[in-house]
């Protein structure tokens, strides 16, 4: 039987953080390779002159073997080097302007692989990334790579297909701003692994191979069930941030929803959802980062259609669930034959 190598990721904002803690997995282990994907078909876009955050955090040293810049080169190098029979696990170091929802499908395809996903996160710069005002316009002719997308929606994708986060810089902030911080990403994705990066002594690599990358559709369910189990319970520990479900058997109106996305509470800090239209038999879903939103159109079997027409979750800061259901049902398009089920 052919024996199974792994395929680590590494993402994080900060690049220094991210040095330091491949230098962790390299120890002395000569069998690891380092391979950095830095896209240079991108450009970085401020919409601000006061943006707080910092590309100061993009500047490191180089400890990766091979660099690639193109989306097409990546997974022709991973596959030889994998192939080599002396390499026994790859190291793929994101960098942070690389679009990770692009690439997941592509790393899924390889075959006799562990797959793991780490990401490395500053404390510190946590919600100047996520808030930031710096933009990443790619300029692929592909028109599915083509869309503009924010620091904080890159941020996010990374968060919620990790399955290990280590935090740095966890002693430079309140423990009240670390706790509010933990339970966010605890909700961001409900499975994953939390540790301090100043506890980390001897690097044990099986352990970590252990935690597989999810796809965006099982994390998807992964956190509606959870939500849903704590709807009626008054949950201890989350320090500030709230969860809503919004269930609908009924269709949604989406000139009404786009007026809903204009007035979305600024306490919203992460919302996505789908909604069905049966007359057209299109499912749209729906992502949205800070000030961002995106919606994603897709044609659906009328007879695999769920139940449930109109879906959505919601993360934030303090939610008035309530304020929220009710702007939500005005954007219904409600029959008579049937009854609202939440």
């Amino acid at each position: 039987m052919e024996k199974q190598k792994t395929l680590t990721v590494i993402t994080g904002f900060s690049l220094r953080d991210k040095s330091e803690f491949i230098k962790k997995m390299l120890g002395k282990e000569s069998t690891i390779k380092v391979v950095l994907y830095r896209p240079t078909d991108v450009e970085l876009v401020c919409h601000s002159d006061e943006d707080p955050f910092s590309l100061s955090l993009f500047m490191t040293e180089a400890i990766h073997h091979i660099e690639v810049n193109k989306t097409a080169n990546l997974i022709p190098v991973l596959e030889e080097e994998l192939f080599r029979e002396h390499v026994e696990e790859i190291i793929l170091d994101l960098y942070p302007i690389a679009n990770l929802d692009v690439l997941i499908g592509s790393l899924a395809s390889l075959r006799h692989i562990h797959h793991s996903h780490i990401h490395v996160l500053n404390t510190r710069e946590f919600w100047n990334t996520f808030f930031s005002e710096y933009s990443i316009q790619p300029n692929e002719m592909d028109a599915a790579l083509s869309l503009e997308y924010t620091f904080g929606e890159t941020l996010i994708q990374q968060l919620e297909h990790a399955g290990t986060i280590y935090l740095t810089n966890a002693d430079q902030i309140s423990a009240e701003r670390l706790a509010e911080l933990t339970s966010f990403i605890q909700n961001l994705q409900p499975n994953v692994a939390i540790r301090r990066f100043n506890e980390i002594t001897n690097w044990d690599m099986n352990l970590e191979s252990l935690i597989p990358i999810k796809t965006t559709d099982q994390l998807y369910s992964d956190q509606i069930k959870l939500f849903l189990s704590r709807r009626n319970l008054d949950m201890i520990g989350q320090h500030g941030i709230d969860t809503f479900v919004y269930q609908s058997v009924f269709p949604i109106d989406f000139t009404r929803l786009e007026n809903f996305f204009k007035l979305l509470p600024n306490e919203v800090f992460r919302m996505k959802g789908k909604c069905y239209n049966p007359s057209t038999h299109e499912q749209h879903t729906i992502s949205q980062v800070g000030t961002s939103i995106l919606v994603d159109t897709i044609d659906v079997d009328p007879d695999k259609s769920d139940d449930i027409l109109t879906e959505f979750l919601f993360i934030g800061s303090e939610l008035n669930n309530d304020e929220i259901e009710d702007m939500l049902n005005n954007c219904l398009q409600i029959s008579s034959q049937r009854k609202l089920a939440y």
